[in-house]
Order: structure tokens, then sequence, then C-alpha cells
């Protein structure tokens, strides 16, 4: 990732056809975590609504 003047890395986009299995096993994980946990309440999940709100307060709804 390449760092830009803000502090934030750029992400790379997706290359479908590269990354299909990859996004397909992101998609199954990321709907298994919803599923299980919808408020990312759950000890295990604690990092990841962490870096959700890090991230993405007063950038989308939440």
């Amino acid at each position: 990732m390449e760092q830009h003047s803000t502090g934030i890395p750029e992400m790379k986009i997706a290359n479908l056809f590269e990354d299909i299995d990859v996004l397909k096993r992101v998609q199954r994980l990321s709907n298994q975590i919803i599923t299980e946990d919808p408020k990312l309440e759950q000890e295990k999940n604690a990092r990841l609504n962490n870096l959700i709100k890090t991230r993405f307060t007063g950038k989308i709804e939440i």
C-alpha cells in the first residue's frame, strides 16, 4: 500500500478475475461474523469493531 500525505494508505482495488477466490472467502467470513455478532460486541470481534469505528466514524453511518 502506498501512503499519501494524509497518512491514510491507498487501498488497492481488487481485480475480480484474479482475486475472486479471496473475495468470496472474505464475503463468507464477513457474513458469518455479522450473522453471529451483528453489533460486534463479542470479545473476539473487539479489534474489528475498534478498527471500523476508528476508520469510518463520521464517514459512513455505522
